[in-house]
């Protein structure tokens, strides 16, 4: 096992290198927070633009504590490079105060990420299994990111709902499409 950070990792330099060869996605997961691999993230974002990163939920950067600010000024950071960030887990994001619909989530970190990565690298996602453990389940965790972008141009709304998830994973096909 390699204690190490990844980019100082010879195998796993080359695994993401040829993710963007092949263009297949990275996805990173920040459990224990931000700041353990913003630097690593970084440094195989410059080595490799051509590797597309999708953060999910939020890169982990919860509202309501001077750490989760700290933890999101990273994510927002990062949008200088080949980076995608998933909208989902809206419960974790929330923190300890947060309640459903997720007000402070928005207007706190969707409002700011939309701004500056813009709608085209920011999609919808869930966090399944976990989201039928919250109120209304997953028709609820669509519901409020729907009413999120309801206002917003269509070219916003078809981006987050599913464009930008079409572009990175393929379109998801017709009339048997799943919808919530």
């Amino acid at each position: 096992m390699f204690d190490g950070k990844m980019s100082d990792h010879d195998g796993a330099k080359k695994v993401f290198e040829r993710c963007g060869e092949l263009k297949m996605l990275v996805g990173i997961m920040c459990f224990k927070g931000m700041e353990l691999h913003h630097e690593d993230i970084v440094s195989l974002c410059e080595s490799f633009p051509d590797t597309v990163v999708i953060l999910d939920h939020f890169g982990f950067a919860s509202v309501g504590s001077a750490k989760g600010d700290e933890q999101f000024d990273l994510v927002l950071s990062l949008a200088k490079y080949n980076v995608v960030v998933k909208i989902s887990a809206l419960f974790r994001v929330a923190g300890d105060g947060g309640t459903f619909p997720f007000d402070q989530v928005r207007e706190e970190r969707f409002e700011k990420l939309l701004e500056v990565y813009g709608a085209e690298r920011l999609m919808f996602g869930t966090d399944f299994p976990y989201v039928t453990e919250q109120k209304d389940g997953y028709k609820g965790g669509v519901g409020v990111v729907r009413s999120w972008v309801e206002g917003k141009d269509e070219s916003v709304r078809n981006a987050i709902m599913g464009g930008t998830a079409e572009k990175m994973f393929g379109a998801w096909g017709g009339p048997d499409k799943v919808s919530a």
